[in-house]
């Protein structure tokens, strides 16, 4: 007979389906209606998605059931890179693999670190790419002004800036319910890593480096919180 704690993460996995799906509408309505560009609507989604890694840590049991809404969409993202089906999250109309690595990461991080205590790094990781590169990427393309070229890829300072200091305020925002206390010091050096990591990743691969990074540095200095 299925558990009680099965049968509500089960509910949990339809809501976590339910909140996607709203956020990817609110953001195709948006593009549509108001007539913003594509790149501050699909980081309107980017936050929306990764805000929900919150509610998962607090919420969720099974770090299996966790997983599985993240694990169905990178399947149904990379479908839509493949055919370009969505085009409210696809980099430029182009596509990009950003799009299948963010899911990738969010479930990667739910099954590799759950089990080790943690779920506040699976927090760290996903906000520093949710809110973190969203505000690096709204400023550096509308007010970068100074550019810095790691390899193939061009940054801003302003973006960078951006990205040290959304992604500090959110993880420690974040994961304060989690661990049940403030946790300046990781936060902060997990927000450094981050923008460490970003600022030489192009071609969506930050999607991958940003979370994992972070999260790694936040569990390592703080612990997980459960």
């Amino acid at each position: 007979m299925m558990s009680r704690f099965a049968g509500n993460d089960l509910l949990l996995v339809a809501l976590s389906f339910a909140w996607i799906v709203l956020v990817i509408a609110v953001g195709e309505i948006t593009r549509r209606v108001g007539n913003y560009p594509g790149d501050l609507t699909r980081k309107v989604i980017h936050i929306g998605v990764g805000m929900w890694a919150l509610p998962t840590a607090l919420l969720f049991h099974s770090s299996f059931w966790a997983a599985f809404c993240p694990l169905v969409f990178i399947l149904l993202n990379a479908v839509s890179y493949r055919l370009r089906l969505m085009e409210v999250i696809e980099e430029g109309g182009r596509g990009s693999p950003g799009t299948i690595y963010f899911p990738l990461s969010f479930a990667l991080l739910i099954l590799v670190l759950w089990p080790l205590g943690g779920r506040a790094a699976s927090v760290a990781g996903l906000y520093a790419m949710g809110f973190g590169d969203a505000a690096a990427s709204i400023v550096g393309r509308r007010w970068g002004r100074h550019r810095y070229r790691l390899g193939p890829v061009v940054k801003s300072w302003e973006g960078t800036g951006a990205l040290l200091a959304a992604a500090f305020v959110f993880i420690l925002l974040g994961t304060w319910p989690v661990l049940g206390h403030p946790a300046p010091a990781a936060s902060a050096l997990a927000a450094v890593t981050a923008g460490a990591a970003e600022a030489p990743a192009g071609h969506g691969l930050d999607n991958l480096t940003v979370p994992i990074a972070a999260a790694l540095v936040f569990l390592v200095l703080q612990g997980g919180g459960g």
